[in-house]
């Protein structure tokens, strides 16, 4: 094959562009430190650098995260502590305040600087962090944590805690809300009023006595419909103003003596007390709403045995009711074995009024009878004893309108030292010289104030040792992260960095080649068929 001068000049040519090509690029790489410098080069590579650079990037980020929970679990702890003190100060002054040797002049001057303690313990209950948010409102941090409302204290944040991520996955705590820290004192038990005999109650008109025994009655009753009614007397054809309270089952309410409060009578201008378990109850009921006779209504499960249609007389039925029985219940029950059914009826107070056994199941429907000589009216109505399996219980109530009926809920708001403190300094202003009812009322505050402390501090050092234990986990955090990092770091070296031995090797080797290029070019050029002839 014949090669062409032509030929020789641009073979020589592209073989040195190469090879200075090749020696640009292990320059480059030495000179960056990377085993490559594009993507093209090793694409496997470059995934694996990215996905390094990645966890790289999230470590660094979790350690931001466990920096600044530091520094916000720290703050706290510090303003806890000095909640504490503050606490132990006012226990102090409370407790010189109820020496009983001190006059009127003595405690005011106390409740000067106990009222200057509660500001400067709200100031630490706003406390705010570095990026100036308040460190106790929750998920609301542009919110002040308590705003003074008149001689009161409101939580202004919400019950929300900041969970941030420290590591893969796990997220540790880095604040705790105010509601949680602060707002561990009950306020004393009350009752709310709603429906249309609302105006009827006014709260200051319970009086607690045992707030156990009281919370431990609603707990029992959910909340108390107190039902009004109307109506006139079969015998004495005089006008009856009644009234009976009734739990959220329906049930009678039973009073301290455990007399069921149902169709207590009560005169015109009359204002009835109520003696409750635990609490006495005064209630404004002189003006009946409703003067309609109230209803009858069945209930519970059996209330479908009953055929309503066949009681033979409602204004009977509802009399019995008021003035003899209460409430009516009606127990029936089937016998398998002898295939016979039963039935009792018995009165608000568990006596028997009807009893009757063996009825045979070919005759399930049975007229009732109940009632008694007059003036006692007798009242009747059917049963169909076909549905009724081992036991099947129906009870007779007077159901009074809904226009007349009073419902009362439980109230136990939870409320801050704050506000115990001030409620504490507004009796220890009051002059009480003289007046020994007032005197033990005093004390009786000042005992129930240290007792609020005491259920506030034991808030805050449940919290503080739980700080503790979040800032263990947040350096255990960091000690792993660290670890992760430096795992992470080497297998990224391992993939991107060059190898500075091997890499001068090959740029030795490849100036080499380029200067033998270099060199043989130079020979070959000076080839000329003139200058062998010649």
């Amino acid at each position: 094959m014949r090669i062409s001068t032509g030929q020789i000049f641009t073979s020589a040519n592209r073989n040195m562009m190469e090879n200075q090509t090749s020696l640009l690029e292990i320059q480059n790489k030495i000179s960056s430190g990377k085993k490559f410098t594009s993507l093209a080069e090793d694409p496997v590579g470059a995934s694996r650098v990215v996905g390094l650079q990645r966890e790289l990037a999230q470590l660094k980020m979790f350690q931001s995260n466990i920096d600044a929970s530091r520094r916000r679990l720290e703050l706290e702890g510090t303003t806890l502590d000095d909640l504490n003190t503050a606490s132990d100060r006012a226990r102090g002054l409370v407790l010189q305040a109820a020496n009983g040797t001190l006059g009127d002049a003595d405690r005011q001057i106390i409740s000067y600087e106990l009222e200057e303690l509660v500001g400067y313990m709200a100031g630490l209950m706003n406390t705010r962090d570095a990026k100036g948010e308040y460190l106790f409102s929750g998920s609301q941090g542009q919110v002040q944590t308590y705003t003074q409302q008149g001689n009161r204290y409101v939580f202004q944040g919400d019950a929300t805690t900041r969970q941030i991520q420290v590591s893969s996955e796990l997220y540790v705590r880095s604040s705790d809300s105010g509601q949680f820290l602060f707002e561990s004192v009950i306020d004393e038990p009350g009752l709310k009023a709603t429906g249309s005999l609302q105006s009827s109650f006014d709260p200051e008109n319970l009086t607690v006595t045992d707030p156990d025994a009281f919370a431990a009655l609603m707990r029992q009753t959910g909340d108390i419909s107190v039902e009004v009614d109307q109506y006139v007397d079969s015998v004495t054809t005089a006008t009856v103003n009644a009234y009976t309270l009734r739990d959220s089952a329906g049930n009678v309410v039973k009073d301290a003596s455990g007399n069921p409060l149902q169709n207590v009578e009560f005169t015109n201008g009359a204002v009835p007390e109520i003696g409750l378990p635990g609490a006495r109850l005064v209630l404004d009921l002189a003006e009946p709403v409703s003067p309609d006779p109230s209803a009858l209504a069945i209930q519970g499960e059996g209330a479908a045995v009953v055929d309503a249609g066949t009681i033979s007389s409602e204004p009977d039925f509802l009399e019995l009711m008021r003035e003899t029985t209460g409430d009516i219940r009606l127990d029936m029950a089937y016998d398998a074995d002898s295939d016979e059914y039963a039935y009792t009826v018995t009165d608000q107070a568990g006596n028997t009024l009807t009893s009757v056994t063996g009825i045979p199941s070919s005759s399930p429907v049975q007229l009732v009878s109940v009632g008694g000589p007059p003036p006692v009216p007798s009242v009747s109505f059917d049963i169909d004893l076909t549905t009724v399996t081992d036991a099947t219980v129906a009870t007779f109530v007077v159901d009074t309108p809904p226009t007349s009926e009073l419902k009362l809920g439980f109230s136990q708001p939870p409320s801050n030292i704050l506000n115990t403190l001030l409620d504490t300094i507004e009796l220890m202003r009051e002059p009480v010289a003289g007046n020994a009812q007032a005197q033990t009322e005093l004390q009786e505050r000042f005992a129930k104030t240290l007792d609020q402390i005491s259920l506030s501090q034991e808030r805050l050092s449940e919290a503080t040792a739980t700080l503790g234990s979040r800032l263990n986990t947040l350096d255990d955090a960091e000690m792993t992260n660290t670890d992760f990092k430096l795992m992470t770091e080497g297998t990224l070296s391992s993939v991107q960095d060059l190898d500075y031995a091997a890499a001068g090797t090959e740029l030795t080797k490849r100036k080499l080649a380029l200067e033998a290029a270099y060199a043989s070019f130079a020979k070959i050029q000076d080839l000329s068929l003139f200058n062998y002839i010649r």
